[in-house]
């Protein structure tokens, strides 16, 4: 009994030995601690030494220009698009794309340059955008503002907080932001039409290709995070996909609609990745007729801002030969395109919008939100 006991006493020294180089060498490793959500999520644009493939000084410096234009023209009250010319704007939207790309810069809540830029907009759409439509409980957008279209206010709104929700530190406005998902995916719920797809407001009758691909995406990443969501509610807007998809692959606005549109296609891929499809001969038809037909766009053609945001989605979460490639080309027109102010100009939606989407497409290499990730 003695022996055994020395031996354990001599054993035990020999594992907390073994426990305190561990420690050492891990704690003498910078790299391991900065590591956050992805391999390149502790380093910031321009910080250079974890630069994911296809990301370059250059496109480090725009991206840069970008996000700093893009603290700047934040409103006093943490929104973006309130005091735009453009009547096409619509402000809990962009408020909610500009936080998504400042957490795609790796700051959050708390920590990082655009922290307080962060904190701004969680404030803004939690003050101002919730419990504003009284017809329509759980619906995210600001009935006072701008939102001619709440559906894609809402689906974005849903989106960006789910990824703050994953970072919140503070256990009250954890609690907070948990509600508003949960009653805005029962709102969504609530709101999808017989055919599978949602429209432009949530008592709609008619519904359309671009937001079943907004409403599909938010609700992802609201599972993601814990929320519930209806498995009937996701498999029924695969359905709506599937019922617009044309023998070559190239998906219709509507259902009942001749009418194609490059957008609808590529978030059409987007919308089956976030459903889990991801191997299935529909996402495969639709993903070879993206590859053959549509090319980096901005400034030109029918929504071409919009085209680009999902484009870019689609051909980096199927990966494989086509991204390199296409980022290159695509970084390439973002850095002829940046205004020296550092913003980008969209067609549709003005600055705001435009740098907003531009920043997201420039980051997504970096790989740090959930939503965006293969």
């Amino acid at each position: 009994m003695s022996c055994l006991q020395s031996g354990s006493r001599t054993g035990g020294i020999f594992v907390r030995l073994g426990l305190f180089v561990l420690v050492g060498i891990l704690l003498s490793q910078p790299i391991l601690r900065a590591q956050n959500f992805s391999r390149f999520a502790a380093k910031g644009a321009g910080q250079g030494s974890l630069r994911p493939p296809g990301v370059t000084p250059a496109i480090e410096a725009s991206i840069k220009k970008g996000l700093s234009y893009l603290a700047r023209a934040q409103e006093s009250d943490g929104s973006y698009g309130k005091s735009t010319w453009s009547t096409n704007v619509y402000p809990t939207a962009i408020t909610s794309l500009s936080g998504l790309a400042f957490l795609a810069s790796g700051s959050t809540p708390t920590r990082g340059p655009y922290a307080r830029n962060l904190q701004r907009i969680t404030r803004y759409l939690l003050n101002n955008c919730i419990g504003t439509y009284s017809y329509a409980p759980g619906l995210i957008a600001n009935v006072n503002a701008r939102e001619q279209r709440p559906m894609y206010s809402h689906a974005f709104a849903l989106t960006y907080l789910s990824q703050i929700f994953a970072q919140e530190k503070d256990p009250r406005q954890r609690e907070a932001i948990r509600k508003v998902l949960q009653d805005g995916v029962k709102l969504t719920e609530r709101s999808q039409t017989d055919e599978g797809g949602w429209g432009y407001s949530p008592n709609a009758y008619e519904d359309e290709g671009t937001l079943v691909v907004t409403q599909l995406q938010s609700l992802r990443a609201c599972r993601d995070v814990g929320i519930f969501v209806s498995k009937k509610v996701v498999e029924k807007g695969v359905k709506f996909i599937e019922k617009s998809t044309n023998t070559n692959g190239s998906v219709r606005y509507r259902i009942n609609s001749y009418q194609v549109r490059p957008g609808v296609t590529c978030a059409a891929v987007v919308a089956l990745w976030n459903a889990g499809k991801y191997d299935e001969p529909l996402i495969r038809k639709i993903t070879d007729y993206m590859h053959r037909n549509i090319d980096p766009q901005w400034g030109y053609g029918h929504h071409a801002e919009y085209v680009q945001y999902y484009l870019t989605q689609a051909k980096f979460v199927i990966g494989g030969k086509h991204w390199l490639p296409f980022y290159k080309q695509s970084a390439e027109m973002f850095i002829a395109e940046q205004a020296l102010d550092g913003y980008w100009d969209g067609a549709d939606g003005g600055e705001l919008y435009g740098t907003a989407l531009a920043l997201l497409c420039l980051q997504i290499p970096y790989n740090r939100l959930a939503v965006y990730q293969r």
